[in-house]
């Protein structure tokens, strides 16, 4: 009885040393397995559009500035704003001295009144020249007029008084018929000398009114070209508009005013000098609002075009607004892009950002881009698949090429046929697998 209780004890305790090493062998195995076998995540194909984020880094700019113009030459008595301050329409940015305004007043309408009265003092002058050029003209015309008579009268008797020394020329000769001759040849001399005379008068009158034309024609106004006092009128009225803008300056109490809401961006006049014929302020008009300006890098340019809807950033505050612009610069490595901003709600010159975000088409087979692949001008991904082995049923990895047709930081889209809804896609892996490989998945315990 003794010696069966001790071989029962001896197997008893070998059966429990057999069981104890084949649970240390177990833990061990698995130990081992969880040494060898990749784990992994999986994922389905889902449908998708694929997002590209590109974010630009800018400024605040302002979008339309404006002068502020006042009269030149006027004290400035106080300045009442700095620059970058916000002003409203209306608002009192600097006074001007009166004095200086009554000043440039009494200057302005002294050029006036000299103008002026060297205008009238032209016109007296050129009024009573034509008088006395009138005078002799009528002058000029009556001598004619007298001379014309005169020589017509002369020569009506010359010719009158050579008709009767011919007549007697021929009463001579019937009477002597064909006897004395010689008394008929004093009386065709003395014809001959009333035709000379005749002559002689004539040609001396043609002279005479000849002269006497000339009399008139000198007599006449001259066409003088003077436009001088045409351009003491466009002075004068320059004059005038000059004087305008003093008297509403003056009537304003020298108070130069703000012509929009926007920000003052430039001061260009001290208390204690004059202004200058240039604005005195520069502003932004709130009307045209700021605008965006930042650079974003060349390569990124495929994700932006005009008019595509950005969000800018500022200060804790933003807003969604358009791509007004996009300009490549000289280096060609930088895009300019602007976009316009309200300009109530940011800060002219602050820095802020601006997020665009652009979509793709709907892709039906979309992946996450970690369980894609690249080899040989292949591109693959890995499936876990059941299969049946010497060990009994075990999740195996397997190799899948697949063709991908657009993919950004965190997705890919792929070509559909390859891949069904039922697909398990290794998403994730804590080690290097190959097709064929045991895998186990991570949410799996034990």
């Amino acid at each position: 009885m003794k010696q069966r209780k001790r071989n029962a004890a001896f197997w008893m305790k070998g059966f429990a040393w057999l069981l104890l090493a084949m649970f240390l062998f177990t833990i061990i195995s698995r130990a081992a397995d969880a040494l060898t076998v990749a784990k992994v995540s999986v994922a389905g194909p889902s449908s998708r559009k694929l997002q590209y984020r590109v974010s630009v880094e800018g400024r605040i700019e302002k979008n339309r500035e404006i002068s502020v113009l006042t009269c030149p030459e006027l004290l400035v008595k106080s300045i009442r704003v700095s620059e970058g301050q916000r002003v409203k329409k209306g608002d009192t940015l600097a006074k001007l001295d009166q004095a200086s305004i009554m000043e440039q007043i009494d200057k302005l309408e002294d050029e006036k009144r000299s103008l002026e009265l060297e205008d009238e003092a032209a016109e007296a002058n050129r009024q009573q020249e034509q008088k006395s050029r009138q005078k002799e003209l009528a002058r000029a015309k009556e001598d004619y007029a007298w001379l014309k008579k005169k020589n017509q009268m002369a020569l009506a008797h010359a010719k009158d008084e050579l008709e009767k020394a011919k007549e007697k020329v021929k009463k001579q000769k019937r009477k002597l018929n064909g006897q004395g001759e010689d008394s008929v040849e004093a009386l065709r001399a003395a014809a001959e000398e009333k035709r000379e005379a005749y002559h002689a008068l004539k040609e001396s009158s043609r002279t005479e009114e000849r002269a006497a034309k000339r009399a008139i024609e000198d007599a006449l106004p001259e066409q003088v070209s003077d436009n001088s006092m045409a351009i003491h009128q466009i002075s004068i009225k320059n004059l005038n508009k000059q004087l305008q803008k003093l008297l509403e300056v003056k009537k304003k109490d020298g108070k130069v005013s703000a012509p929009r809401d926007g920000v003052i961006t430039g001061i260009f006049a001290a208390v204690g000098q004059k202004t200058a014929d240039s604005g005195i302020f520069n502003m932004t008009d709130d009307r045209a609002g700021l605008r965006f300006v930042g650079q974003l890098l060349a390569g990124d340019a495929k994700f932006v075009s005009t008019g595509d809807i950005v969000t800018i950033h500022a200060a804790g505050r933003e807003e969604e607004v358009s791509v007004t612009s996009l300009e490549m610069d000289e280096s060609q490595e930088f895009i300019k892009v602007t976009a316009l901003l309200p300009a109530k709600g940011f800060s002219l010159g602050e820095t802020a950002s601006a997020n665009i975000v652009q979509e793709s088409e709907n892709y039906s087979c979309t992946v996450p881009l970690a369980a894609v692949y690249q080899g040989d001008n292949t591109s693959y991904v890995y499936l876990v698949q059941k299969e049946d082995t010497i060990l009994g049923e075990q999740e195996v990895a397997r190799k899948m090429e697949v063709k991908v047709l657009e993919k950004n930081g965190s997705y890919a889209a792929l070509e559909t046929g390859v891949l069904d809804s039922e697909s398990r896609i290794i998403a994730d892996t804590d080690r290097a697998i190959e097709s064929g490989d045991r895998v186990r998945l991570k949410e799996e315990k034990g």
